[in-house]
């Protein structure tokens, strides 16, 4: 209901500005910009959690600069009797609201993008190169016929692609699709994107005599509409929400597309001096320092995701998927190179589970697994630097270690941790193991050295339930 009413009262006063009295234009326009600093955003600092107010502090106080900016640019038509405001001191209060506006966005950039960085990247990319087109094509030309001085021709071209590039950040983060999509992010746009056209509108229609027609007014006035909304909207709790990310596939098609945006600026550079044009240096200067920085952050980013690609794909190929322990192939990968370098005291632990199968029957097989990986656990702290435990398969498991008291310390360790109960299922239950141990011999190959360990492990367990026979006898 309260979005319903803003967006009516706001729009109604932006649509009928013109209609209103020259004199009388001030009462509009202030009720405009002073509804969406106050009673607007400070809507959206009690609706957002407490941990995602800065946006809206930072336009709080942005709106308290530009409303500033807005009664001196009003007192000095109205009173001093300036036939505008633009130029003056106002200026400086517009210039530290828009500073503080582009910081709200950047924030809600960050926080939104974070999963979304190389895709962020592409579209400041493509923005800012579509810029230096606007303002080269468009801009410049007008600024240089009225004799704008290059100050201020500086300021303007840094103020309107700070702009564009960051109106291209949040085009990004408000159009990727996600389930806690926010139509306050895309009203939040919607301003950011009025804003620059309000600016370049300026820029465009600015005399010589720095006086810009009173039509432009109503761009900035629907800038300030579309953020107070935003502010006021329902979904303004989920604008920090971070979205999706989505694969980020650099194809060449989108390769290509973005090396034509980054050689856009060289391209109109040579083409103003192919036709006898002054160079705009700037153009040149400002895009690239700018955008070779991001385009290293967009090389490094992919660099780094390949890393982990292939690490990943490492682990799937040596880790066992449930327990995390290497696998079968980790194992003998370890052995041969164990084997040829050097074999002396080296020796290889089988280890079966004994109970293991009912305790899998009886509480499923779920509960199984999540023994299984609660027996990875302890071997892993029976482990000395340099040793190895995998899961050979099913309930078996494969040591290696080396030294001298290398099978009594590790084999005790591992008969210690696996004799204590296991809570599983919501209940303790115990098994026991069987260790067989084969201590590597010269000229032993992988397969031999495995079967001796299995040979031996399976005479534990024989060993074992002859003696527990033996004892239900007597």
């Amino acid at each position: 209901m309260l979005l319903r009413w803003y967006a009516a009262v706001t729009g109604v006063l932006v649509a009928t500005y013109l209609v209103w009295p020259y004199d009388q234009r001030s009462w509009p326009f202030l009720a405009v910009t002073l509804g969406a600093a106050v009673p607007a955003v400070v809507v959206a600092l009690r609706r957002a959690p407490a941990g995602a107010r800065l946006p809206w502090w930072l336009m709080l106080v942005a709106l308290a600069f530009y409303n500033a900016g807005n009664v001196v640019w009003i007192w000095l038509e109205t009173v001093v009797g300036e036939a505008t405001g633009d130029g003056s001191v106002a200026d400086l209060f517009y210039g530290a609201g828009g500073l503080l506006v582009l910081g709200a966005a950047l924030v809600v950039v960050r926080q939104r993008g974070r999963g979304d960085t190389g895709g962020i990247i592409d579209s400041v990319i493509t923005a800012v190169a579509l810029g230096g087109v606007l303002w080269d094509a468009f801009v410049l030309p007008v600024l240089t016929a009225e004799h704008v001085p290059t100050g201020r021709q500086v300021s303007l071209f840094v103020s309107i692609i700070t702009m564009t590039g960051t109106l291209g950040a949040m085009l990004r983060v408000s159009r990727v699709s996600s389930a806690g999509r926010s139509p306050s992010v895309r009203l939040f746009t919607a301003g950011v994107a009025l804003t620059l056209a309000g600016n370049v509108a300026s820029a465009l229609t600015t005399d010589a005599a720095n006086v810009r027609p009173d039509w432009t007014n109503m761009i900035f006035l629907a800038a300030y509409a579309a953020l107070g909304c935003a502010a006021v909207h329902p979904s303004v709790a989920r604008v920090m929400t971070p979205g999706p990310a989505p694969e980020d596939d650099l194809t060449w098609g989108r390769l290509t597309f973005l090396g034509v945006m980054l050689a856009l600026a060289p391209l109109i550079g040579g083409g103003r001096a192919m036709l006898g044009l002054p160079i705009d240096g700037v153009l040149i200067a400002v895009t690239s320092a700018g955008l070779i920085p991001l385009v290293m952050v967009r090389i490094a980013g992919l660099s780094s995701r390949r890393r982990q690609a292939e690490q990943a794909l490492h682990r799937l190929a040596t880790s066992d998927a449930l327990t995390g322990l290497p696998n079968r192939g980790a194992l003998l990968d370890r052995l041969a190179r164990e084997l040829a370098a050097e074999p002396d005291e080296l020796a290889v632990l089988f280890c079966d589970l004994d109970g293991f199968k009912p305790v899998n029957d009886r509480l499923g097989h779920a509960a199984g697994d999540q023994l299984l990986v609660a027996v990875a656990d302890r071997l892993r702290a029976c482990l000395r630097d340099g040793d190895l435990a995998s899961r050979f398969g099913g309930d078996e498991f494969v040591l290696v270690c080396r030294g001298p008291d290398a099978v009594a310390t590790v084999g005790g360790r591992v008969a210690e941790a696996i004799s204590r109960p296991f809570e599983i299922g919501g209940e303790l239950v115990r098994i026991g193991v069987s260790v067989g141990v084969a201590p590597v011999r010269p000229g032993d190959t992988i397969d031999e050295v495995i079967a001796r360990a299995d040979v031996a492990m399976y005479d534990t367990k024989r060993t074992r339930k002859l003696v527990h026979a033996g004892e239900r006898r007597a």
